[in-house]
């Protein structure tokens, strides 16, 4: 793979900004191995936490794939799930996980841990075991989404930037050594807030953001999909990613790494995230919806992007964000709005009309990334 797609996170070099992110197909050694063949910068190991209640959580699991249309159906674009952790004990999994990744390393890759939050006492203990087992990248999950409909006590999200500074304080002084990446809730306007009490406490790294809690009626079955509500994710949701990167972007500084999540589904994905200003993205659903090799398309799509518009990817971080204007630094257009509705609202029949100075509908272009390349 050429050094176009090179990227860091903190002091952590990547051969691609592409990182399989935790979930089941990580659950287990063979899963991960999978994910480091297809060709990721790295995994984040399927999470754990110090509360049983996580963990039996996943026997209640279930996933279901919807369509564009929000139906269940084998193979659709957004995965709804409930979920659970790991079933195994931290220090056992974490020294597990510390041998892929030294053999991960020689090929220039790395295996995290990941914790879920329940309590600020057990992230300490937990990230304390993953520096003893000698892993070098730990993940503060402070954004899971299923936490209001858990067993209480089981799983916490933290949406408060002075608490969350002080968790992260306490988990970098846990951690030193190890590269520090903190997981926002996508449930919460105050990404940017968290985002910078996270890296004044030392956090190497912020991802965001979680997915959304939701509840899905089925048309068949009248019936609540799964009957319950659960964790909702998909394309749709990297607009709204986008646009908190950005913010972030602008409160913790260019040159404070931000990763994103959610919404990922293409190489040009990777490339739209990269231009609001993420230095790397964390992609699960992929491997959900097409299996391993979902990664290595995603790669390979990331590559032949840059090459035809002849940028490096580290070329494309944050050129969208800093560009990003209000509303008022926009070119005024009277009367504009008038070329985006049916001709009737202002009076006029027939498609051969004229509207505002503009005859009939406009149809507005759409599509691709657009990427200058060099001067």
């Amino acid at each position: 793979m050429t050094t176009r797609l090179t990227t860091r996170i903190g002091a952590l070099s990547l051969r691609n900004p592409v990182i399989c992110a935790s979930g089941e197909p990580v659950m287990t050694e063979a899963g991960i191995r999978a994910a480091l063949h297809a060709g990721v910068a790295g995994v984040i190991a399927k999470s754990v936490n110090e509360q049983p209640a996580a963990a039996r959580q996943l026997d209640f699991a279930d996933y279901a794939q919807l369509d564009a249309a929000n139906a269940p159906v084998a193979h659709g674009s957004s995965i709804f799930c409930r979920s659970g952790l790991a079933q195994i004990d931290p220090a056992e999994w974490f020294a597990a996980l510390a041998r892929i990744d030294r053999d991960a390393a020689r090929d220039g890759q790395f295996v995290a841990a990941s914790i879920v939050l329940a309590s600020a006492d057990g992230a300490e203990a937990i990230a304390q075991a993953a520096r003893r087992a000698g892993l070098r990248v730990f993940e503060l999950n402070v954004g899971a989404p299923h936490a209001s409909e858990a067993t209480p006590g089981a799983i916490a999200q933290e949406t408060d930037p002075q608490r969350l500074g002080e968790l992260v304080s306490r988990v970098r002084a846990a951690t030193e050594g190890m590269q520090l990446w903190v997981k926002l809730t996508g449930l919460s306007a105050n990404l940017p807030a968290l985002a910078l009490a996270a890296s004044r406490a030392g956090a190497d790294a912020v991802c965001m953001m979680g997915r959304f809690m939701a509840m899905v009626p089925d048309l068949d079955t009248f019936a609540p999909v799964l009957g319950s509500s659960g964790a909702y994710g998909g394309g749709w949701a990297l607009p709204i990613v986008c646009r908190f990167l950005a913010l972030s972007r602008r409160a913790v500084g260019a040159g404070f790494p931000l990763m994103g999540t959610n919404g990922v589904r293409s190489g040009g994905d990777v490339a739209r995230m990269a231009l609001a200003g993420a230095s790397a993205c964390e992609v699960m659903s992929v491997v959900m919806h097409e299996g391993f090799g979902g990664l290595t398309r995603i790669i390979s799509e990331l590559d032949a992007l840059l090459a035809a518009r002849g940028v490096e990817f580290a070329e494309l971080i944050g050129r969208a964000a800093d560009a990003l204007q209000g509303y008022g630094e926009q070119m005024e257009a009277p009367g504009r709005w008038k070329a985006f509705v049916p001709a009737e609202t202002v009076g006029e029949r027939g498609a051969g009309s004229t509207v505002g100075g503009v005859a009939g509908r406009i149809t507005v272009p759409c599509g691709g990334v657009s990427i200058p390349g060099r001067q």
